[in-house]
């Protein structure tokens, strides 16, 4: 891999974390390193980081919509089709 590749990947895995709050870091790390343990051995080590960061960031957000009330009512109807 080029030192030009290295450096875009290294770029877009620090744009991806830049977005994940600090209360929100352990629990989106925890996450991700057990979503992409079973994935790694099929995709290239270059992207190892770039993956995990990405799923980081998914969950860091999915998380701050919980937080501000984005999915409630999708929550509510999930829980009143379970009753």
């Amino acid at each position: 891999m080029s030192d030009d590749h290295k450096e875009e990947l290294r770029t877009l895995v620090s744009n991806l974390g830049a977005g994940i709050r600090e209360t929100h870091h352990r629990s989106a790390y925890d996450a991700a390193a057990n979503i992409c343990s079973g994935i790694f051995d099929t995709i290239p080590v270059d992207l190892h980081d770039v993956v995990h960061e990405a799923v980081m960031a998914g969950y860091a957000a999915a998380l701050g919509d919980l937080e501000e009330g984005k999915l409630d009512d999708q929550v509510r109807e999930r829980a009143e089709i379970i009753e």
